[in-house]
């Protein structure tokens, strides 16, 4: 700071410029943090009182000089940090904005107290100290402050243009500035300071355009160059002097930082780009996919590059596949034109990428997958690139899928088929059967009441024996037939108001004659409020005969069966309840299935066929209710039937019946026990 006063051309009331405010602003700047920033801030004062003082300055005028040029720096610093984080970047022409910006707030801000100083107390004029002050420190904060800011750039020159650079710039500066003449001739450094700004560091931009200043500085304060002497020789006022001076620096500065800013900016993005492009192009060589980088003009795409993956895929050599022609040739048809109007439409802008299987021209038996994506447009062509994966495996794969599906959708159908006719048949021939053991039970009926002629007691069991076993063929036809309207969809319910309490009771009844001879306890337990469903009263009656008569059946001597009739919200429930067998856990998810008997119905022999339990969830999904069951083998079994209480929901029209049905057959586990009523061969 002391070599700033000195710097003040003889007759000046202010220095030429004053490298101090660069230097206290960028070491501020560098502090970093707040408090660290305050204690340097401080600093800076008492370094300016300290140097204005030793300049020669009376203590007031160096107390005001070094207000002024502590303010400075706060300003300096404070737009800095504000407007750029740390303040501390000059990579970019909005960096320089903001130094541009903060420096010139800071000169005015020391031009305005300083001018004040010397307007007070040394009698100065107070706008020409305030312009030749603030003149001053703006050339000074652009010539230093970028040295703070300027990162150590790598660029790569020969070291003589280096030496030979900084040579003709000191050689020139000396040169313009160092002989007694008054030669207008200053703007000879320009093009040096270009030529370095062009080939050199920011940082090094910075340094040069500092050593000019100081060069220019030293050679004008000795009265020598084009500022201090005028084309006759004769010496220039002393004030003019100095603002020649500020405005040849800030010129300077203003010529070459931007362009150094805007060079360093090329260098970094050109950097950038090559490291992409290196990192791009290791990407591509060394991928496990086929790639290639396609040119496409028209409609006929060129490869242009690819990598060692590629040419394995397609088994041709580089140079081939390099050779200009069409690239979509190496594909057979009709691949080759879906593919081709994929690129079509990405140039059209119709769609972003296309992906899809080709088959290789030279290898019929070979399918790659082709993934296009677009890379951009040249000035007259359209880039893409092309990933392959060999597909012929999973090609392979997919077509014996494909088969297998069609067999099974013909077994499917043919299974349909099948149920189709088996349904058929059991009807027929259920309703064949029917006719002759109506005839068989009505004659056998005839005889025991003696229109044949008297009968014996022997002759009566018989009789007894074969009514009895030719009852159970008509109950076995009928729950057929019941079976195969259920599931073709052709039962018609007759609706009508029905307690459930009542039909449990009727179906209690009912059970007489098959307790006959057995030692069982059935209790009967109905909720004191009516159970209205909107049934069909017949259908009821069937569904829980076959509950019933299951539990009896499944039920050893000495065992119980307890109907219980209530309510669970909106829903009417019986549940029938035995202390029988059971049925093993595994089988419980089956029992609801047409046809099927339990294990431990087969191995204790009794009879049944297995149709029951289908009937009973039919007619309950037809109701718009269900049936679950909860089932333990070598404890027993509970059946629960829930149906909708009157007006809570409108039963299942007839025509999805047999979709009903199997969803009540999937909504959950229905763990039911044993079997129905069918044939006792035990009778014969």
């Amino acid at each position: 700071m002391l070599g700033s006063v000195s710097l003040a051309p003889p007759g000046s009331s202010v220095a030429a410029w004053w490298p101090a405010a660069g230097v206290s602003a960028g070491a501020v700047l560098l502090a970093g943090g707040p408090r660290r920033r305050s204690t340097v801030l401080a600093g800076v004062w008492v370094v300016c009182l300290l140097a204005n003082l030793l300049g020669g300055r009376a203590p007031a005028v160096a107390l005001g000089y070094s207000v002024a040029n502590t303010a400075e720096c706060a300003v300096v610093v404070v737009l800095m940090t504000r407007l750029a984080g740390q303040g501390r970047s000059l990579r970019t022409m909005a960096d320089f904005s903001r130094v541009l910006l903060a420096s010139s707030a800071g000169a005015l801000v020391a031009g305005g107290l300083g001018g004040l100083t010397a307007a007070l107390l040394t009698g100065g004029d107070l706008l020409l100290s305030w312009r030749a002050i603030a003149a001053a420190h703006l050339a000074a904060l652009l010539v230093i402050l970028p040295l703070f800011l300027a990162r150590a750039g790598v660029v790569t020159r020969p070291l003589w243009e280096l030496v030979v650079q900084w040579s003709a710039l000191l050689v020139v500066a000396s040169v313009v500035f160092g002989l007694a003449n008054g030669l207008p001739v200053a703007f000879v450094a320009l093009p040096v300071l270009v030529w370095g700004a062009l080939r050199n560091s920011l940082r090094t931009t910075a340094t040069q355009l500092l050593a000019l200043g100081v060069l220019v500085s030293l050679f004008t304060a000795h009265g020598t160059g084009p500022f201090a002497l005028d084309a006759a020789g004769r010496a220039v006022d002393p004030d003019e002097v100095s603002g020649l001076v500020q405005v040849f620096l800030a010129v300077c500065a203003l010529t070459v930082l931007p362009l150094a800013v805007t060079v360093q900016q090329g260098r970094d993005l050109l950097a950038r780009v090559t490291d992409s492009e290196e990192l791009f192009r290791h990407g591509f060589a060394d991928a496990m996919l086929g790639m290639f980088i396609l040119r496409c003009h028209d409609d006929h795409p060129r490869a242009v590059e690819l990598n060692d993956v590629a040419c394995r895929l397609l088994g041709r050599r580089r140079e081939e596949l390099l050779g200009g022609g069409d690239w979509l040739e190496h594909f057979l048809q009709p691949g080759r034109e879906e593919v081709r109007a994929g690129l079509l439409a990405m140039i059209a802008g119709q769609q972003r990428g296309w992906r899809g299987e080709v088959q290789l021209a030279g290898d019929p038996s070979r399918w790659l997958e082709l993934v296009l994506s677009p890379l951009r447009r040249d000035a007259d062509a359209h880039m893409f690139t092309a990933q392959l994966v060999d597909a012929t495996e999973q090609h392979a794969a997919r077509r014996v899928l494909e088969a297998s599906l069609a067999k099974e959708r013909d077994l499917v159908r043919d299974l349909h088929r099948l149920n189709e006719s088996k349904s058929t048949f059991v009807s027929s021939v259920s309703h064949e059967l029917r006719t002759p053991v109506t005839s068989v039970v009505g004659y056998t009926e005839m005889l025991m009441d003696g229109i044949g002629g008297p009968v014996n007691a022997d002759q009566r069991d018989m009789l007894t024996r074969i009514r009895r076993n030719g009852q159970r063929l008509m109950v076995l036809i009928e729950d057929l037939l019941t079976a195969s309207r259920l599931e073709s969809g052709t039962s018609r319910l007759e609706l009508g108001d029905l307690d459930l309490r009542t039909g449990a009771r009727d179906a209690v009844d009912g059970l007489h004659p098959l307790l006959r001879d057995r030692d069982l306890s059935v209790e009967l337990v109905l909720d004191p409020e009516p159970l209205m469903v909107l049934a069909d009263a017949a259908q009821v009656e069937r569904l829980l005969a076959n509950l019933l008569s299951n539990a009896v059946k499944f039920t050893p001597d000495g065992g119980s069966v307890t109907v219980t009739a209530g309510r669970a919200g909106r829903l009417a429930t019986l549940a029938v309840a035995d202390t029988g067998m059971g049925v093993p856990e595994d089988e419980q998810d089956q029992l609801f299935s047409r046809f099927f008997r339990s294990s431990t119905a087969q191995r204790r022999a009794i009879p049944g066929t297995g149709i029951g339990l289908s009937i009973v969830r039919a007619i309950a999904a037809q109701h718009g209710g269900s049936v679950s069951a909860v089932s333990k083998e070598g404890i027993g079994s509970t059946f629960t039937l829930s149906l909708p209480l009157q007006g809570a929901v409108t039963p299942i029209p007839p025509a999805l019946l047999p979709l009903a049905a199997d969803l009540a057959h999937r909504r959950g586990p229905l763990r039911p026990h044993g079997q129905d009523d069918g044939f006792d061969e035990g009778d014969l």
